[in-house]
């Protein structure tokens, strides 16, 4: 994905794209589909998953009318794309070209990595640690985990980054080595 764009969790309103530098048509059509309802919601699930027009129905609830009124309009803009793939039959697979992962409000952000590795919630680092082991032959960035399992970023990077913490090793001999491998990326901003 070359953009990412986070989103508040709770009024589901933007906060913040990634890169910075996003070019401003892409921008503009972002903020013209976000703020209707159902490209919204179709933005989000496919966050999550790829999936087909059927899957799509059932998490959204809409008809397959006003379902690929909506595609339609989504992929013209560029934000999401259609891969025909063969599984016994002709499967139209639709996919995010753009992630949105949600964010929680900056305070409570400030909070938790103020307590950083004294407060860990136990439950969500499971799920974290479990979604990586089941797909234990591929690299995740912490906003694709985040866009899966449906965790606030933020509090995805935090519950990783514990994991290093040394207030956290020296309370627990459980998190004292990583159950995961952490690769860092880097890639030139320069397009040919």
């Amino acid at each position: 994905m070359d953009y990412c764009v986070y989103y508040d969790q709770h009024n589901e309103r933007i906060i913040d794209f990634f890169p910075q530098a996003i070019d401003l048509d892409v921008k503009n059509n972002i903020n013209k589909f976000w703020n209707q309802a159902i490209p919204r919601k179709i933005l989000i699930e496919l966050s999550t998953q790829p999936m087909n027009m059927q899957e799509l129905r059932k998490r959204i609830g809409h008809s397959n009318s006003t379902l690929h009124e909506n595609i339609k309009k989504l992929e013209e803009a560029g934000l999401i794309e259609s891969e025909i793939i063969y599984e016994g039959n002709k499967i139209r697979l639709l996919k995010p070209k753009i992630l949105f992962v949600s964010q929680s409000p900056k305070y409570q952000t400030i909070f938790k990595k103020f307590f950083q590795g004294l407060w860990i919630d136990r439950k969500q680092n499971l799920k974290i640690i479990d979604f990586l082991d089941k797909h234990h032959d591929k690299y995740f960035t912490a906003e694709e985990i985040s866009a899966k399992l449906n965790i606030p970023i933020d509090e995805v990077r935090l519950s990783l980054d514990s994991w290093n913490s040394p207030v956290t090793k020296a309370y627990s001999d459980l998190f004292k080595d990583r159950p995961f491998e952490k690769k860092v990326m880097y890639r030139s901003r320069k397009r040919k």
